[in-house]
């Protein structure tokens, strides 16, 4: 099958909205909120962090931008005003970024939606995409492509920093992740160049096909909501044409039946104490509840 970055055929008015609940930290995790993610692949839970959380966040974007990041880039693409930044596992080195994973409810909430007996942070990802980075786009993929691990418990809780419509929107192909198939990952600068690390055995994902067969989910976000899919599920997002930033900051977790397989073994998903079908909590990966 051949790999297709985008669909010409998907505007605005294609997209089915993602279900979206108000979140209410005294009453928790709702089972519909579970349902929705176990049946689409993704659900929002709007107004999950108040400004105060927020504000963490930024301070830990000044820092890592500012060189606390261990691992950092920042990139202009050619005809763009604007470049776009990210950062990759940065908590143990960016004091506001812990803050907010350690002390928040972040961890109690990807808990409840993982329904695992044990919860291990995977790592954080922070995306910055300045106003007018129209290239900035990101190639329809599967996160769990790029992990050296085997098994399905395992999310990403992605929160809005900054108020996003849906022209710059994330999009789902609902309901992709159920079907439990891995794809081969895809180089995010150029979808028709081979990604170094990508596993040749697996098939590419044949979005054309995909996203005419199934419905494209996405949804409008204010600063604070948050958006939550499992790894499993294909998913896409274009450049920032937008006149002011748009930002993320992302937190991968683990539930109980996930395993190392080293497949591959990048430095950034790995630790050289993993084990091959062992669980990968260490230091690194700390074990945050169970």
């Amino acid at each position: 099958m051949s790999y297709v970055a985008g669909n010409s055929s998907v505007t605005s008015e294609n997209f089915v909205p993602v279900a979206a609940f108000q979140y209410d930290r005294n009453c928790g995790v709702s089972s519909q909120m579970i349902t929705a993610l176990h049946n689409d692949g993704v659900v929002c839970l709007c107004n999950s962090f108040d400004q105060s959380w927020l504000d963490l966040i930024e301070q830990g974007i000044e820092s890592a931008l500012g060189g606390a990041s261990t691992d950092v880039d920042i990139v202009k693409r050619d005809g763009d005003a604007g470049s776009f930044s990210f950062s990759s596992g940065a908590w143990q080195t960016v004091a506001p970024f812990h803050r907010f994973i350690f002390d928040s409810h972040l961890a109690d909430i990807a808990w409840s939606l993982l329904d695992t007996t044990e919860l291990v942070l995977f790592y954080d990802f922070l995306l910055v995409k300045q106003a007018r980075s129209d290239s900035a786009g990101t190639p329809w993929h599967q996160d769990h492509s790029y992990y050296p691990l085997d098994g399905h418990k395992a999310i990403n809780c992605w929160v809005a920093l900054d108020d996003i419509p849906m022209s710059s929107a994330l999009r789902f192909v609902r309901g992709s992740h159920s079907s439990g198939q891995l794809y081969r990952a895809v180089d995010f600068d150029d979808p028709q160049r081979d990604y170094r690390y990508a596993r040749k055995e697996l098939a590419l994902p044949s979005v054309s096909e995909l996203t005419q067969a199934q419905d494209i989910m996405a949804c409008e976000m204010k600063a604070g909501d948050m958006l939550v899919w499992t790894t499993y599920t294909l998913h896409s997002a274009p450049g920032n044409t937008l006149n002011h930033r748009r930002a993320a900051f992302s937190v991968n977790w683990l539930g109980d039946d996930i395993v190392f397989n080293g497949k591959p073994s990048l430095a950034t998903y790995s630790d050289p104490s993993q084990v091959v079908g062992k669980s990968i909590a260490c230091s690194k990966f700390p074990k945050i509840r169970g």
